[in-house]
């Protein structure tokens, strides 16, 4: 798969195709995109070639130069973000090694509040959640794979918070409403919070099963009004809870309807609770963030000329006289999880190629051999910014202001079911 791309509706809300970039004033560099393609060439191979670094994977294990330069790089910041390709093996073998350098206090996660909570209580437990996984298919999101949810015990094993700040998942209405039937008080609501529960988890386990897009979260606004009427006498935590549920409701509302604003909305939920889930009057922790690629940017993102989670990293460190490191590590080609059928894992695997990928293709085709690839990618954006390099893919051009590093890993494998 290819940036910029939808994400998978199991998780978030699917960017609505045809956003158009928003040129801004602060992105005058861009007026350098074009040039001679020979020019061009030549400049962008000569510098990529002085910071091209090979790092080797041994089981949890990376060495080389490039992880050296990384890891020193990582043992400076105070914000570590990985922007990641959903699905793969490695990416959460990267991020443990990341958190060992590191040693986060909090993890920020592309997954709701609730699910975060989850996720830290279970992680904490010995063993893997498959009684969870039973009731609630998919229920954790990412961390729901094998893999996903070993990178989740080793930040655990270093009591690390765990923050959700995604919108309430798409697949998780049913626990969510078990969650809610557990918080209220009226006998009555909690009652038919439970039916809805089961009901809810009946319907999404079915679209997961058929590849649907039939999941619960969709509510019409009665049943919205419903809700808010059975939250209304409760205490406020179920009332925020309701609000929660309504407000994603609504993202993936307009998602599906194919409304741009969609992808802003999300984004600008996923900012607020960033804000909210850290330590308020306290300095900034150690955090490190995993998230898709798009979310991690400094600056405007490669989608919709929004700007995400990663520039408001940027912010929050510069206003402490911090570090934040941003991250892309993408695979070059082989398998991926890309779908969350909870009976027949085989179809969830589906081959990729990222080797003409538009935001990356230069590197993709330095990356040969078995080694991952690791690319500096600062010395290349002051070059850009000085006018020293001129590149003809305004996708190219962002990818090269918005990451520090980008990591290639030739051949990835799949997520994996527990």
């Amino acid at each position: 798969m290819r940036f910029p791309r939808p994400l998978r509706p199991a998780f978030a809300t699917c960017p609505a195709p045809g956003h158009r970039w928003l040129r801004r004033a602060a992105w005058a560099a861009l007026a350098l995109l074009g040039g001679r393609a020979q020019a061009q060439d030549s400049t962008l191979t000569r510098l990529m070639h002085q910071h091209q670094y090979a790092l080797t994977q041994s089981g949890a294990q990376l060495a080389g130069p490039g992880w050296e330069h990384l890891r020193q790089d990582i043992q400076t910041s105070q914000l570590v973000l990985v922007g990641e390709d959903h699905g793969t093996a490695q990416v959460p073998v990267f991020a443990a090694a990341v958190a060992r350098e590191l040693k986060p206090a909090v993890f920020v996660a592309e997954i709701d509040q609730y699910q975060a909570q989850d996720l830290s209580r279970l992680a904490a437990q010995p063993g893997l959640p498959t009684a969870f996984q039973r009731q609630h298919p998919m229920g954790l999101s990412f961390y729901s794979w094998a893999e996903e949810f070993e990178l989740a015990r080793t930040l655990r094993a270093q009591n690390a918070q765990f923050l959700g700040i995604d919108q309430v998942s798409l697949v998780a209405t049913g626990s969510f409403f078990a969650r809610l039937a557990d918080k209220v008080k009226s006998k009555p609501a909690k009652a038919y919070l439970q039916q809805r529960a089961a009901a809810y988890q009946a319907q999404d386990r079915a679209a997961m099963v058929q590849g649907t897009n039939n999941f619960s979260i969709y509510q019409r606004p009665g049943a919205l009004d419903s809700l808010r009427a059975i939250a209304r006498p409760e205490g406020p935590e179920v009332r925020q809870m309701v609000e929660d549920f309504a407000a994603s409701s609504a993202i993936y509302q307009l998602n599906k309807e194919g409304n741009p604003r969609s992808h802003q909305t999300r984004v600008d939920l996923m900012k607020r609770n960033l804000l909210q889930g850290r330590p308020a009057g306290q300095p900034l922790p150690k955090m490190l963030f995993k998230l898709g690629a798009l979310h991690v940017a400094r600056g405007m993102s490669l989608l919709g000329g929004v700007f995400d989670v990663g520039n408001l990293a940027l912010n929050l460190a510069d206003a402490h006289d911090q570090k934040s490191l941003h991250i892309f590590i993408i695979g070059k080609q082989g398998t991926q999880n890309g779908g969350f059928n909870p009976d027949d894992f085989s179809k969830n695997v589906k081959p990729y190629s990222n080797a003409d990928a538009f935001d990356a293709a230069p590197f993709m085709a330095q990356a040969a051999g078995p080694a991952w690839q690791v690319f500096d990618l600062r010395p290349l954006r002051r070059a850009l910014l000085g006018g020293k390099l001129k590149v003809s893919s305004q996708d190219l051009a962002t990818t090269l202001i918005g990451y520090d590093y980008l990591v290639i890993v030739p051949e990835t494998t799949a997520s994996h079911n527990f």
